[in-house]
C-alpha cells in the first residue's frame, strides 16, 4: 500500500472518530513535523469540502518520500492501514 492510500484514509481524520486513524494520523503528523504541507492537511479536513487537490498531492508526495526513505516508518504505517 503507498502513499495514496495513507492520504485517502486521512482525508477521513477528525480527533476522537476511529483509535486507529488517530494514531495513524500522529504516526504522518511526526513524520512530516516542521512541513507546512500536514498543517494545511488538517485545516482543510475540518472543512465541508475537505482537502483541496493540492494539498493531498503535498502530503502524498511528502508520505511517498518518507516511504521510501524510512523503513520503519514504512512499517509502521503499513501495520495501520
Amino acid at each position: 500500500m503507498g502513499a495514496d492510500v495513507v492520504v485517502a484514509r486521512l482525508r477521513c481524520w477528525g480527533p476522537g472518530r476511529d483509535g486507529q486513524l488517530d494514531e495513524l494520523h500522529d504516526v504522518v503528523a511526526r513524520k512530516l513535523a516542521g512541513q507546512q504541507y500536514m498543517a494545511d492537511f488538517d485545516a482543510e479536513c475540518g472543512t465541508p469540502r475537505g482537502p483541496s487537490g493540492w494539498t493531498r498531492d503535498r502530503v502524498q508526495h511528502a508520505v511517498a518520500t518518507a516511504i521510501a526513505h524510512d523503513s520503519v516508518f514504512a512499517a509502521r504505517v503499513r501495520q495501520l492501514l
